[in-house]
């Protein structure tokens, strides 16, 4: 039995939707499962999404038997689903832990036609680098989420899509709760996973990874998976200013980011987004601007410009309009593609960085203290189930 295997089966039994796809091989090694077996099982628990061992077709009696003793398959379940005013939506799971991980969903629509329709997901149960403007990093981090868990969060968005609003999510953004790259291997396993056609999902071309500059898992995606985009928020370029919004810069010098995205779109061809959160009197000034544009120089990325959402313990405020449409030319001038996210789901806490839950015991503090009161709740039933 090598020490993977046997770290394995000191935890039994298994979730076959927490497992890596390295520590599948190895499980199943150790169950000596024939290839076609195991893909049986793979197909079931991550396309059919049965929702136990007994529910998985064409394995023999003692296949079956031998899986039902080391392993079981614990599906997270929708815990709330909340409507913004601006028709947006907040999707809450409880995990088998008691613990909730936050999926918001965004139909955008262009002269009453819906044209883009995108799901956020969330990587992480709180956050370890704790971002100055993000409710998420103030919970602290109390643990990665699986495999499964991310992919579980896709297919019950696109429940909530097909239900709500009689179409297909089309786009994929690693951008909830947590830093998708400070749990590379799951998010790395389930877009393998999103690979299949079968699998949730759109196709990968259409699924972003945002990251706060961990350079060296910038280069890992760009190896790995180089169809899948990439999203960095910098925020300043200014090296102590950004240590002052992101502590974690202090270890994510911009240089080493630089180094990576030229690497990155050198590997995948792509263009990087930069990602720049404004906050009025801290990084909103012409000057700021310019030296974003510095930074840059000659790198082919685009540029999406954030309005702040209020998160009332950070004691921030969002950057005016005139100071937007200037920061925006400085851009435009030097070449860059500008895209200006506006806020959505604020009324219901679902805005760029006001994500912020733990347990499920939790969760009627946690909304009151933040507001969700004043959104609608569609259903507190599951989805798949109305």
């Amino acid at each position: 039995m090598s020490s993977r295997q046997h770290h394995l089966l000191q935890q039994l039994p298994v979730d076959l939707n927490d497992i890596s796809l390295t520590e599948w091989d190895d499980f199943f090694d150790y169950l000596g499962f024939r290839p076609d077996s195991r893909r049986k099982v793979f197909e079931a628990v991550f396309h059919e999404r049965v929702s136990g061992v007994d529910g998985i077709q064409g394995l023999s009696k003692e296949e079956r038997e031998s899986l039902s003793r080391v392993a079981v398959i614990r599906r997270p379940r929708q815990h709330e689903l909340s409507r913004s005013r601006d028709g947006s939506y907040r999707l809450t799971l409880v995990l088998h832990d008691g613990h909730l991980a936050e999926t918001v969903i965004i139909p955008e629509w262009t002269d009453g036609t819906l044209r883009k329709c995108s799901a956020s997901i969330s990587s992480q149960i709180g956050c370890f680098f704790g971002c100055s403007f993000c409710a998420t990093g103030r919970m602290g981090f109390h643990r990665n989420l699986t495999t499964g868990e991310l992919l579980e969060q896709v297919r019950q968005a696109e429940v909530v899509v097909r239900q709500e609003l009689n179409t297909d999510l089309t786009h994929l953004y690693f951008m909830g709760m947590g830093e998708p790259m400070h749990n590379y291997r799951a998010v790395s396993d389930a877009l393998t996973v999103m690979r299949d056609p079968e699998a949730p999902g759109p196709s990968p071309s259409r699924i972003t990874v945002s990251t706060v500059g961990l350079f060296r898992q910038i280069r890992m995606l760009a190896s790995d998976h180089p169809e899948v985009r990439l999203a960095v928020s910098i925020h300043s370029a200014d090296q102590q200013k950004r240590y002052e919004i992101m502590p974690v810069s202090s270890r994510l010098g911009l240089p080493e980011i630089r180094d990576a995205l030229v690497f990155h779109q050198r590997q995948t061809g792509s263009t990087p987004t930069i990602q720049y959160l404004l906050m009025e009197h801290i990084n909103d000034r012409p000057e700021d601007a310019r030296k974003l544009v510095a930074y840059l120089g000659n790198l082919r990325a685009g540029i999406t410009l954030i309005m702040y959402n209020d998160v009332p313990e950070a004691g921030l405020n969002r950057t005016g309009e005139e100071k937007i449409d200037a920061f925006q030319g400085i851009l435009e001038e030097a070449g860059f593609p500008v895209d200006i996210r506006w806020c959505y789901g604020e009324d219901i806490n679902a805005g760029c960085g006001q994500l912020k839950v733990c347990r499920s015991e939790e969760r009627v503090s946690v909304s009151m203290r933040h507001g969700l009161q004043s959104g609608s709740p569609v259903s507190r039933k599951p989805a798949e189930d109305r």
